[in-house]
């Protein structure tokens, strides 16, 4: 194994690798769905699309949080769409009926079957929990809870985000979901370096002090910091008695990215979810504190810019993979693991080959 490489480019492009990564890492992982909020009142729920499973996270009337596949017992009929609150979750197609905490309570002509025990139907579960209030899910029913696994993750956020308790999504995001023509770890491994930023993101070097930045790495999350910003960048004003200047971004392993950026007491919130060896989902969520306003310019900036700039480079890397020129290319990390560093990336690549052995190992 040369950790001196990248991944080769087969485990961006071969269709066979994808199938095992969701069975290997996307169902035995920790994923973000949202934050509480969303699910505050009993009946609310949230939907999401996990490779080929679709899950329900609903608030019972116990006020507890479960997690269910969202599929019928009867014939696999998908349950519920979107969000939304309900009394009960009904099948569309022949009308099962269940409870918020997944019991079977009605299936018509179930009272004159032979030996027909409703307990035996109720809907398949799932791992749940929270971290400062925002939902993770693990397909893996015996899973080691999450912040067992991604030792101190949650005490450096409380840590470096002062504000993370007064936190609410914004009322105007949706959290649409964008989509990119590229594998999911092109998309983590972006966000992992500032090595591309001088080149492709000159107003982001123009708004962070990029000698103060810095990268660390831990279990199965990695941190990007940097401690100054400047007042008069090209990306967005911002106001100098804000209490946020400075920049933080975080990865937890596999598929959430998190941080906040100078100006404003706000998190943004992401889930990396692949679709196919080639296609992405990226679903985030912006939250403020306090219904903080946002600096003049930041959404067009994190939006239409900064983001439309990494989407451009993810989907080109995508083709070129596909090259038969190319296969494995040298991570670039100083001795000082300066701000440039490659160090996070390669620290991924480490726990996909962890998480895949044999098929994931680098010749």
């Amino acid at each position: 194994m040369n950790n001196n490489k990248t991944l080769p480019s087969r485990y961006y492009t071969d269709p066979e690798i994808h199938e095992k990564e969701k069975t290997e890492i996307l169902y035995r992982n920790w994923h973000y769905v949202g934050h509480v909020s969303q699910v505050a009142n009993p009946g609310d729920y949230l939907t999401l699309q996990l490779g080929d499973e679709s899950l329900i996270v609903i608030r019972g009337g116990d006020d507890v949080l479960r997690g269910f596949f969202n599929v019928c017992r009867h014939r696999a009929h998908i349950l519920l769409e979107g969000k939304g609150n309900v009394k009960s979750i009904t099948c569309p197609y022949h009308a099962w009926n269940y409870s918020r905490d997944g019991e079977l309570r009605h299936a018509r002509n179930a009272d004159k079957m032979i030996d027909f025990d409703k307990s035996e139907y109720c809907l398949s579960g799932f791992q749940v929990e929270t971290i400062c209030d925002f939902i993770f899910v693990n397909l893996d029913k015996n899973a080691t809870p999450l912040n067992n696994q991604a030792n101190g993750f949650e005490k450096d956020l409380r840590q470096r985000v002062p504000f993370l308790d007064r936190l609410q999504p914004l009322q105007y995001d949706t959290g649409r979901p964008f989509s990119i023509n590229a594998n999911w770890k092109i998309i983590v491994d972006n966000f992992l370096e500032c090595y591309h930023c001088k080149k492709a993101h000159p107003a982001f070097v123009d708004l962070i002090d990029m000698d103060q930045y810095e990268t660390k790495i831990y279990d199965i999350w990695s941190r990007q910091y940097a401690a100054d910003a400047n007042l008069e960048n090209k990306a967005y004003k911002f106001d100098k008695h804000a209490s946020v200047q400075d920049m933080c971004f975080w990865f937890l392993w596999p598929t959430t990215a998190l941080g906040y950026l100078p100006g404003v007491e706000a998190l943004f919130f992401s889930a990396i979810l692949p679709d196919s060896v080639d296609k992405t989902t990226r679903l985030g969520h912006w939250l403020v504190a306090d219904d903080t306003p946002l600096p003049d310019n930041f959404n067009d900036y994190m939006n239409n810019i900064l983001f439309a700039e990494d989407i451009t480079l993810c989907e080109s890397v995508q083709q070129g993979f596909r090259s038969q020129s190319y296969d494995q290319g040298p991570f670039m990390i100083d001795p000082e693991h300066s701000g440039i560093s490659e160090i996070a990336v390669q620290h991924f690549h480490g726990l996909i080959q962890q998480a895949l052995g044999d098929v994931g190992r680098i010749v």
